[in-house]
């Protein structure tokens, strides 16, 4: 196990320090991971997959933006209950609240909406097209360790409105310690890949689409 504590309600999250510690038991983690994790992912391979290739190609027909967003959100919700009990995340896990989460203006004006919290006209600095590594390097370093605008006592206040990054999110480990964010680097995570899942939420959506930080989107926090 991790040895790490999750913050109890009400505590401010901490980024640990980098001390010798602390490294080596991450370094210790990746021995044998890589392994361990496709043993796991064995046990997805034989469960069918074909209700998350209808629901978005039920995205793919919807005729609004909002309606595009809802049923992208039951795919990757369906591929979650996919994965089942075999991933680390829990309920007051709140590790990747505290990284940078890209949101699209379509979807973030659904989640506007859904929630009452106004959006920032100046947000959406990126885009499909002229967004470089730099800029994803440079969003990951300047969200680092604050906290999503909606996060309440280690929880998301808007879990059935949460981003599909989010959504995706699933690290197939055994517990959170490689979520933890350390001073200085950057976590590397065992994440399910759902890169099927990110290209079809583009194309749907439209290549066009501007993104940002969901805390530029929204700069005040959901009304309590």
């Amino acid at each position: 196990m991790s040895n790490l504590v999750a913050p109890k309600a009400g505590e401010q999250y901490r980024v640990l320090a980098a001390t010798t510690e602390n490294l080596q038991r991450i370094q210790e983690r990746w021995v044998g991971l890589k392994e361990r994790v496709e043993h796991k992912m064995q046990a997805l391979a034989g469960k069918s997959r074909a209700a998350e290739g209808r629901l978005v190609e039920q995205a793919a027909r919807a005729a609004s933006g909002s309606k595009r967003i809802f049923w992208l959100r039951k795919a990757a919700d369906a591929m979650a209950a996919t994965a089942g009990g075999l991933a680390a995340c829990r309920q007051g896990c709140s590790h990747c609240c505290h990284i940078a989460v890209l949101v699209s203006r379509a979807e973030a004006q659904v989640i506007a909406k859904e929630t009452g919290v106004a959006l920032n006209p100046k947000a959406g600095k990126y885009t499909m097209h002229n967004a470089s590594q730099g800029d994803a390097t440079g969003a990951a370093k300047e969200t680092f360790g604050k906290p999503c605008p909606f996060l309440r006592d280690q929880a998301c206040s808007i879990y059935d409105s949460r981003p599909l990054t989010c959504r995706q999110l699933l690290n197939m480990d055994e517990d959170d310690l490689l979520c933890q964010l350390i001073e200085g680097s950057a976590p590397e995570v065992p994440y399910m890949n759902t890169l099927d899942h990110s290209v079809a939420a583009v194309a749907i959506l439209g290549g066009h689409q501007d993104y940002d930080d969901i805390r530029n989107w929204f700069v005040s926090r959901a009304p309590t």
